[in-house]
């Protein structure tokens, strides 16, 4: 059963993860339509998923949500600290948006809700200036949600990922909070 609701969208509810989440979080994660786009390539036990939820999902280091519909999860919605460390991205108010659903769940808007509902905590509730996000150049359909919530492409990162026995470009997306606002 889901944690109690910390924020709600049109068609999910987002939750603290609790540790009777690890074997869905299990699941998903080793579900090839989940690990490959995320790029991370190594199989994970149970072990893993319970060290990933003590030392990340448990960390001060970001926000980790499961989302729900009713009490079925869907996936984890996330803001983590920027790139440049926990002091800067106090100094500079940023924070970087990332996200996973369960395959039987794509494409069905849950995504888009969740992230839009995460993005808006993070300008409203947090008071940040910026949330950036990374996705491979081939993954259409994170690119597209990115930009469906008004993210700019801001830069590529050329060749940095390899899927599927090739190298791929990373897209660098960035929203700042004065275009949120000006969007909704």
């Amino acid at each position: 059963m889901p944690g109690p609701v910390f924020l709600e969208g049109e068609e999910v509810t987002l939750r603290p993860v609790e540790p009777a989440d690890i074997e869905f979080v299990q699941r998903c994660m080793n579900d090839a339509r989940v690990w490959r786009p995320a790029l991370d390539v190594n199989p994970t036990n149970y072990d893993q998923c319970e060290e990933f939820f003590e030392n990340v999902v448990s960390g001060e280091d970001g926000v980790h949500c499961l989302a729900c519909d009713g009490d079925e999860p869907l996936g984890i919605v996330a803001l983590t600290g920027s790139q440049y460390g926990p002091t800067e991205t106090a100094r500079s108010r940023d924070a970087e948006l990332a996200y996973w659903f369960a395959p039987e769940h794509h494409g069905q808007g849950y995504g888009s809700d969740a992230a839009e509902t995460m993005v808006a905590y993070a300008f409203d509730d947090r008071n940040l200036r910026r949330v950036s996000a990374q996705v491979g150049s081939f993954n259409d359909a994170s690119a597209g949600l990115l930009e469906s919530l008004g993210f700019d492409h801001e830069g590529t990162l050329r060749e940095a990922a390899w899927f599927r026995g090739e190298y791929h470009d990373v897209l660098c997306y960035g929203l700042l909070r004065e275009d949120w606002r000006a969007e909704r």
